[in-house]
């Protein structure tokens, strides 16, 4: 097995999480998608809130797609805009700490 972590791009529904999990654990995708949704919906009724869409959401944004080098995240991140706002806010705190 590819010990990278890669969304699979094929018999994805939504940004192809479950289908990640299902090649990876070599379980049926339909299985795998009631479960995610069923853990989702019990999870909310119990306490968890909206854990497992959260989660769901973070993994959609730091796994990159299979085929692709790098993550949505990653290509945010990268934007010389978001850089220089990183910067910009790196610096005020740090002319905040040193005063």
């Amino acid at each position: 097995m590819n010990a990278n972590l890669y969304r699979k791009t094929d018999n994805k529904m939504l940004a192809g999480i479950c289908a990640t999990i299902s090649a990876r654990t070599n379980l049926d995708l339909n299985i795998t998608r009631l479960a995610v949704a069923g853990t989702a919906v019990i999870g909310t009724a119990v306490g968890f809130g909206l854990a497992i869409p959260v989660l769901y959401v973070l993994a959609w944004l730091l796994i990159p797609a299979q085929g692709e080098t790098s993550s949505i995240a990653q290509r945010w991140f990268n934007k010389p805009q978001v850089q220089e706002a990183l910067n910009k806010t790196s610096d005020a705190l740090n002319k905040k700490k040193g005063q």
